[in-house]
């Protein structure tokens, strides 16, 4: 019980960024299975590619990229579109849960529906299931990386440094002369 305690005092008072890399961590431990499952259900007509190895693909691009950005390129570009690939991976988890959630209770006896096979419930429902977790935890991500944003972009500070604190043709003393 200690163990439990003493993570969760951890997580409270770990830094903004550290809590990001955390859901970049867990969500690299939901895609591994993800993905084993995906190559299990590849051979679902009409779903296996476009709902199950895209996605997972995706999702592994989407975690190597996202820790990129918040390690490496901190850039306001880079942290901007991190922000909007997680959006738009969040949505597509959030709707891939969805598909193989009502996939997995097809019932393969009832006969075969044209374009369509029930061939393995079991893995659909395993799919559904990770891609819940990958869902809830991309959304925290999601959210935590609009919150913190600026605690991760490291080029605002510099961005205005090679301009002088003042132009030579704006004085703040009124000119005196007068050109005729």
């Amino acid at each position: 019980m200690d163990v439990v305690n003493n993570t969760i005092n951890h997580l409270m008072h770990a830094e903004k960024k550290q809590l990001l890399l955390y859901a970049i961590a867990l969500q690299a431990v939901f895609v591994f299975p993800l993905t084993i499952c995906c190559f299990v259900v590849a051979g679902t007509a009409n779903a296996g590619f476009a709902f199950g190895l895209m996605v997972a693909l995706i999702n592994i691009v989407f975690v190597a990229g996202a820790y990129h950005v918040t390690t490496k390129s901190k850039t306001t570009f880079s942290v901007g579109f991190l922000l909007g690939v997680s959006c738009m991976v969040t949505a597509l988890n959030f709707m891939n849960s969805i598909f193989w959630g009502q996939l997995s209770g097809c019932d393969g006896t009832v006969g075969p529906v044209a374009q369509y096979s029930c061939t393995n419930p079991a893995a659909y429902g395993a799919l559904c299931t990770f891609s819940v977790f990958l869902f809830l935890t991309q959304l925290f991500f999601t959210v935590g990386l609009g919150l913190w944003k600026g605690e991760i972009i490291e080029d605002a500070d510099q961005m205005y440094e090679g301009l002088s604190q003042g132009s030579q043709h704006m004085s703040t003393q009124p000119s005196t002369s007068v050109d005729l």
